[in-house]
């Protein structure tokens, strides 16, 4: 299936050296996803770009909308869908991981089901856009409650090819860090798992947005449509890139106040206190270590916590 095959099921049509705008319906549910769609006036690859998997990550989404914006059809070799952003619900309803229909995080359901609850739904829908593609750009963010590093996350999955693939362009962002993932059940797994390369990008933090960070997010992406051949332009390499083999992501084991032991961007040795949960008498309800050494990405910076929370993650080299 191609990007023209998919629109055309949901009546949106396009031809080279045009940009369209329209929603993407997801069926059975009230969502409708707003994308810009550049077709260029030469041959090449499909891109899929998508922000907003997650409503509180707000410089992925605006970066997302001013792609759409500013990306024209005259410098685009092939075609780029932007969906911007993917989870309209929870945006509008300030929520952090959650989806209001259901409660479910959207980057934990991939590749969805068609007839399952909202999220899952809007998963499936963006399941067969990633099929679509040549190579899939998914942008977030640290959300309403995280405080994190630039970083870009790749998926394992997929086979030899994919990864490498991924591996290779996620450096074209320019992030200083580059993680390797195995995971499943994610919108970079879903898209390796259909044979789709891609990368997950990480900036910006604790529910804010600025215009530097999306300029600078902006460039980012641009350098990477230079360096995968849609558009022209001096691709920047960059060779400063740290890879790192996996993210040890620690989850809350209690509800109460969560007190980070490390500051973001520090280095961890293994088994050295990250952190822990007190009730409000402040007594100790869980301790938290790293399980192996490492840089910390990311540190959830609110006081309250529930069970099943991020904590923090350490990229392990």
């Amino acid at each position: 299936m191609t990007f023209t095959d998919f629109f055309d099921t949901i009546g949106i049509r396009f031809e080279a050296g045009t940009k369209t705008r329209g929603f993407i319906p997801v069926p059975g549910t009230p969502v409708e996803m707003p994308c810009t769609i550049i077709c260029g006036t030469r041959p090449g690859r499909q891109i899929l770009i998508t922000g907003g998997v997650h409503g509180g990550e707000y410089p992925c989404i605006e970066t997302a909308i001013q792609l759409g914006l500013h990306l024209q059809p005259a410098e685009i070799s092939g075609t780029v869908v932007v969906v911007h952003p993917v989870n309209p619900p929870a945006f509008f309803a300030k929520l952090q991981y959650y989806g209001p229909h259901d409660g479910k995080n959207l980057n934990r359901v991939f590749p969805g089901k068609a007839l399952g609850t909202a999220s899952e739904r809007i998963a499936y829908v963006v399941s067969q856009l990633q099929q679509c593609s040549d190579f899939f750009i998914d942008l977030h963010g640290g959300d309403i409650h995280e405080a994190l590093l630039p970083f870009v996350i790749y998926s394992r999955l997929g086979g030899d090819e994919v990864a490498a693939q991924s591996r290779e362009v996620s450096s074209f962002l320019g992030f200083p860090y580059v993680v390797g993932s195995v995971s499943d059940n994610g919108s970079i797994g879903g898209a390796a798992n259909s044979g789709v390369p891609g990368l997950l990008a990480e900036l910006g933090m604790c529910g804010r947005w600025s215009a530097e960070e999306v300029e600078e997010y902006i460039e980012a992406v641009r350098n990477t449509l230079r360096g995968l051949g849609v558009i022209e332009g001096t691709f920047v390499r960059h060779e400063d890139v740290k890879y790192l083999d996996s993210m040890q992501v620690l989850t809350a084991q209690h509800t109460g106040c969560w007190y980070p032991s490390k500051e973001l961007g520090e280095e961890v040795a293994s088994g050295e206190k990250l952190g822990e949960i007190r009730d409000f008498f402040g007594e100790v309800l869980s301790t938290y270590y790293a399980e192996r050494g490492g840089i910390l990405l990311y540190v959830v910076t609110s006081l309250a916590i529930v069970t099943g929370d991020p904590l923090c993650a350490v990229g392990v080299s």
